[in-house]
């Protein structure tokens, strides 16, 4: 029998690519690192790494090891999520998604589960793609809603819908060469853009995925490129403006979910995920609330 915190360490070194980042990730010593690798590989019987000054590499035992591992993982925490489901409900789903697509779209979708599914408890994270993609490898997210998914044998991925980043800026006038902020929405989208406005790759400031939008371009008299569904209100109070003759470029936007999930409340979340996605896409969502 595997313990589930030994094949979770296993995990983190093949994620790290070290004995000390998988230590600093499940906050251990790096001596309790190598007891737990040794004593997977003893009741194994098989190197699970090959180890080297450059880090630690997966033998072909590891790499057959490694889907039984995540399995161990997902098992355990689906099992502890599962016996801590409030009494008065039958089920629980958690929901992930990237910063910006809480913003109208998630953060809609969700209340719309928690008027059509009565029987059902949620909770709702937030993170970076590598962050939710993790997270849904193990086990502790049913569904992850983000830009560019992990693609695994074990996780199902669904295409929902294009986000527009359109660009806007606090110009009247539509200007915006004079006061660009490049939001960075990830390697796909960097070379889209590289492509669409080549002279704008080298911006004097640049701003991580999510946690910069609409208020902090306002206050900063700035332009940037934004997804459509943020900026509506913005655009129909005045705040912003859309750019004269840039344009738009789309960002896909994917619902990956583990394919053997032992939750009924995958399929009917993925029907209103879905419904919402049309909703953004026909532009009518619901405007923020302080319209």
């Amino acid at each position: 029998m595997i313990d589930v915190e030994v094949a979770r360490t296993f995990l983190a070194v093949i994620e790290t690519g070290t004995f000390q980042g998988a230590a600093d990730k499940v906050n251990v010593t790096q001596s309790t690192v190598s007891a737990r690798i040794r004593t997977l590989e003893d009741r194994l019987g098989q190197r699970v790494f090959a180890r080297s000054k450059a880090g630690a590499q997966l033998t072909s035992h590891g790499y057959h090891f490694e889907r039984y591992a995540r399995t161990i993982v997902r098992a355990w925490e689906q099992g502890r999520q599962q016996a801590g489901i409030p009494e008065t409900f039958e089920d629980m789903l958690i929901l992930g998604g990237q910063y910006n697509l809480w913003d109208r779209f998630l953060s809609q979708a969700l209340v719309e589960m928690q008027t059509r599914m009565h029987t059902v408890a949620f909770k709702a994270e937030a993170g970076t793609p590598l962050a939710l993609s993790r997270l849904l490898s193990e086990g502790l997210l049913d569904i992850a809603v983000l830009h560019q998914p992990r693609l695994r044998t074990d996780i199902e991925v669904e295409h929902l819908m294009d986000d527009d980043l359109i660009m806007v800026t606090t110009d009247p006038a539509g200007g915006f060469e004079d006061r660009y902020i490049y939001v960075d929405w990830g390697d796909e989208y960097r070379d889209r853009h590289a492509q669409t406005l080549p002279k704008l790759m080298e911006p004097r400031t640049t701003v991580a995925l999510g946690f910069f939008g609409p208020s902090f371009l306002i206050a900063s008299e700035a332009a940037g490129y934004l997804p459509r569904r943020l900026v509506e209100t913005h655009l129909a109070k005045g705040f912003l403006f859309e750019a004269k003759d840039v344009p738009a470029i789309t960002y896909p936007v994917f619902a990956a979910y583990q394919s053997e999930s032992n939750t009924d409340a995958i399929q009917p979340a993925l029907q209103i995920l879905r419904e919402k996605a049309a909703v953004t896409l026909a532009r009518n969502l619901a405007p923020h609330f302080w319209v």
